[in-house]
């Protein structure tokens, strides 16, 4: 399990608010606060077997459009994960819970949250539990070019024990953040590789891989050019029509020490509007799934997924408002 969390640092939250920071700082003039609630429900079959997935996660910042380097932000998420079909051995539901926190003042960003994923939140033991604090700097600041260099704290079981008995809880990892920016191509790594091709051109290319998995997508845009009451001017998507092929793996692990997973590739189409809403549907082909058991090191024994599942569809809406 923490081998599996280890990969969703929140880091993530820090681009994702780079992202659309145009956009907040348009309808946000002064300092203020934004609320960010997003919805999500996703439903995946093969065959017999069926995943559900309804989440819900509340996004808040505190910034000042004046002082871009400068904010708190904070994030607040439920995942429960129902899967239909399973062996009855092995529970039927995971929950997800995670709380996370950053604060950014000039080149420094201070972190701190936690999650846990299992059949038993919290209440599970530290094996279904993680928690992270760390520090990073922006070393490099470029106006196409920057990364950051830091340190997490990690908290969980991670299967050592000390001669005295004593489980061996507290780990560093080191955080390396990069992102590189220009007219026809952007790149960034934090913490896996994402590529960009034609951003700010109405047909486009996503790529993404957290090295395990990947997804690749081609995309139609409709753009338009904003100006500011303070005479700038960036580029805002009114929608988006994309088809691509991913490959993507599930994984349930449980207080008891099970784990249980699935594989597959599909082919999707989506369709987005003003980034806020999101439609994606498609074929899911090559499923196998596998059970197994969770290692010392926190992943799960899962090598193989060698039993065929055969092929299906999915579909997932999602939709974030702000105020």
């Amino acid at each position: 399990m923490k081998g599996y969390f280890i990969t969703i640092i929140l880091f993530f939250l820090v681009f994702q608010i780079n992202a659309q920071e145009d956009e907040l700082i348009e309808y946000t003039p002064t300092e203020r606060t934004v609320f960010m609630p997003r919805f999500s429900y996703s439903y995946t079959s093969f065959n017999d077997i069926q995943f559900r997935n309804p989440s819900v996660n509340l996004m808040i910042a505190r910034f000042n459009p004046e002082e871009r380097d400068n904010f708190l932000f904070f994030s607040l998420s439920y995942n429960p994960q129902i899967v239909i079909n399973i062996d009855p051995d092995f529970p039927g539901i995971n929950h997800s819970a995670s709380a996370f926190s950053i604060y950014m003042t000039g080149e420094h960003i201070i972190n701190a949250g936690f999650i846990t994923r299992t059949d038993k939140p919290l209440y599970g033991g530290l094996n279904t539990f993680m928690g992270m604090a760390g520090y990073s700097n922006n070393l490099i600041k470029g106006e196409r070019f920057s990364m950051f260099l830091g340190l997490n704290l990690l908290i969980m079981d991670f299967g050592i024990t000390l001669n005295n008995g004593t489980p061996w809880i507290l780990w560093p990892l080191p955080i390396i953040m990069l992102n590189w920016e220009y007219s026809w191509i952007n790149f960034s790594f934090m913490p896996f590789p994402r590529l960009e091709i034609a951003p700010k051109s109405p047909v486009g290319l996503t790529v993404r891989t957290n090295f395990s998995n990947y997804d690749v997508a081609v995309w139609y845009k409709k753009l338009r050019e904003v100006n500011t009451a303070r005479g700038e001017s960036f580029t805002f998507e009114l929608f988006a029509i994309g088809v691509g092929i991913k490959n993507e793996t599930d994984r349930l692990m449980f207080a008891d020490g099970k784990s249980y997973g699935i594989n597959y590739n599909a082919l999707y189409g989506t369709f987005r509007l003003f980034r806020l809403f999101e439609l994606r549907g498609g074929w899911t082909f090559n499923g196998k799934e596998g059970y197994g058991d969770i290692t010392s090191s926190g992943r799960t024994s899962i090598t193989e997924f060698n039993n065929k599942i055969g092929q299906g569809y999915f579909f997932s809406v999602s939709g974030r408002i702000f105020f």
